[in-house]
């Protein structure tokens, strides 16, 4: 009985221990944009991985700020982030959260000058949890 007892223990802890994560090793992120206390709406957050070698060629999350400041990563391996430490590069495009019905182009200026584009001299960075994320927001200036 005791054996029996022991083994429905051990499975049972497995089972607990299955459910804290994500079966993707994704956890969802949101947060808050903001640009000179209002929301920087459309623009592009990324999540760079800090021990990342080469930054610029790895699939990284994203998210786009809405009209109320908040962005949700997704990345190609669904929706949230891998746990870790991060840097977070922000883009926004000229004509991006106008609502003139269309995206800007790839070429447009960034309103921003590129100041938080530098995966390699970040300004911004974030800690991603084995659990839901809702970060504070991010100030740009």
């Amino acid at each position: 009985m005791s054996r029996r007892l022991g083994f429905l223990a051990v499975a049972l802890c497995a089972l607990a221990c299955s459910s804290c994560g994500s079966s993707s090793g994704l956890y969802p992120v949101t947060g808050k944009v903001l640009f000179n206390g209002e929301p920087a709406v459309g623009a592009t957050v990324t999540f760079v991985r800090k021990s990342s070698a080469d930054p610029l060629k790895e699939s990284t999350p994203q998210g786009v700020v809405a009209e109320n400041g908040m962005f949700t990563l997704s990345g190609p391996g669904g929706d949230g982030a891998p746990a870790g430490e991060f840097v977070v590069l922000v883009e926004w495009k000229e004509g991006a959260g106008a609502k003139r019905g269309r995206a800007p182009a790839l070429s447009a200026p960034d309103r921003l000058k590129k100041k938080y584009l530098d995966p390699n001299k970040p300004l911004l960075t974030a800690t991603v949890e084995a659990k839901s994320n809702t970060l504070a927001p991010f100030e740009l200036k």
